[in-house]
């Protein structure tokens, strides 16, 4: 018996084998791959499914984010002389101040954001640190929020100016409160649009038939405390259900998902953010 060539005849047969058994895996794999794709279909397939539609813009790259500190503003007697036709009032701890019209101002009906913006920034202090953020018809005031960098601090009571109406929808007073000695920390990559829109859906957030018909970055407060805050970068989202719209949060670097009138640390998860220093 030559056994060079019973060697070599065993060599070829093993290497078959080995190649059949390779070719067998891939398929199953492909299969099983293909099988997991069935099964969890892409984000953008499930909002298809729902009927979920988005009309926003995608930035094209992406987007570097930072935490931002901030101190409550004290206001000063010296300040308030330059409001003219006011009486103005700085209240407890002089981080906000009442102020009320000697004769009331009148509005445009429609409620103009850029002409709101143009009135407060010509008669408040610090007014153009403001963008406005909604007129609340049950209570008949114009809330605007501060400003960093033309993002906007969402729904915090330490930066927000409030216009208070007559039935005449003429301005009578406001109060104010503004933050200041912002300084910038760390330093991410933004969390992609269509992730936190991921996220809101997972969250039962978003329902089905709705559009999203606005998406921009501004900060939330991470720490609300009496005399500083920590912000954190979010995404706020505009979603429209039927005839009615909700202002949706979610964590522009960690991706939770900020529960409706809760704040950042109440979150399902209850885990603190590392801070950059």
């Amino acid at each position: 018996m030559d056994w060079n060539k019973t060697k070599t005849m065993f060599i070829i047969v093993f290497l078959i084998l080995d190649i059949f058994l390779f070719v067998q895996f891939s398929r199953q794999y492909s299969d099983s791959k293909i099988e997991q794709l069935k099964e969890d279909p892409s984000l953008e397939d499930r909002l298809k499914e729902a009927e979920i539609t988005y009309n926003i813009s995608f930035p094209s790259e992406s987007i570097k984010v930072q935490y931002i500190s901030a101190k409550t503003k004290k206001f000063t007697e010296k300040e308030i002389k330059e409001l003219v036709n006011q009486t103005v009032t700085i209240g407890p701890n002089k981080t906000s101040l009442f102020s009320t019209f000697k004769k009331p101002e009148k509005l445009n009906s429609s409620f103009d954001p850029i002409q709101l913006e143009t009135f407060i920034s010509e008669n408040m202090l610090y007014g153009n640190q403001y963008k406005y953020w909604e007129y609340d018809k049950d209570k008949n005031v114009i809330i605007f929020y501060q400003t960093y960098e033309d993002k906007q601090f969402f729904k915090n009571d330490s930066g927000q100016l409030v216009l208070i109406l007559n039935d005449k929808n003429e301005v009578v007073s406001y109060k104010q409160t503004i933050l200041e000695k912002m300084e910038k920390r760390g330093g991410e990559k933004a969390l992609p649009i269509m992730t936190a829109i991921g996220n809101l859906y997972a969250k039962n957030m978003i329902f089905a038939k709705s559009e999203v018909v606005k998406a921009e970055l501004g900060y939330y407060t991470l720490i609300p405390q009496t005399e500083s805050q920590m912000l954190v970068p979010t995404w706020h989202f505009v979603v429209k259900h039927g005839k009615v719209a909700d202002d949706l949060f979610v964590n522009a670097i960690d991706g939770r998902v900020i529960p409706k009138n809760d704040k950042e640390t109440e979150t399902e998860t209850g885990t603190e953010t590392e801070i950059l220093e």
